[in-house]
């Protein structure tokens, strides 16, 4: 009860610059951008062994090579999907197509910057 009595004391003194405090921490906390990664099987089903085998060893990839972090994986029948967050999708999807390129699913894959 002191605590937040003080901080509110606190928060009232400072008038304007706590304005400025909030902005700064809002601008701080706000996230990276994420980029969506789908590939297409080859055969309809589920994924297969080699598949998921495929999709860890591009997750691993990515954040071996700091291209983002990899946030979210999963796959179903007829896909493999992960999330990347990255610090410049203008830098990184580049680099995201390269790695695809080299495992050969580049062209059945769906690149896309998450909302």
């Amino acid at each position: 009860m002191r605590w937040s009595l003080l901080a509110l004391f606190l928060l009232l003194a400072c008038g304007g610059e706590s304005r400025d405090v909030v902005k700064r921490t809002i601008d701080e906390t706000r996230t990276k951008p994420r980029v969506d990664v789908q590939i297409r099987l080859e055969k309809p089903g589920f994924p297969s062994q080699q598949d998921v085998d495929l999709q860890r060893k591009l997750e691993a990839d990515v954040e071996q090579q700091h291209i983002g972090s990899v946030v979210k994986s999963e796959s179903g029948e007829g896909y493999l999907q992960f999330t990347v967050e990255v610090d410049d999708t203008t830098v990184s999807i580049p680099q995201i197509r390269k790695l695809l390129a080299n495992a050969g699913v580049l062209q059945r894959t769906t690149i896309k910057i998450a909302a």
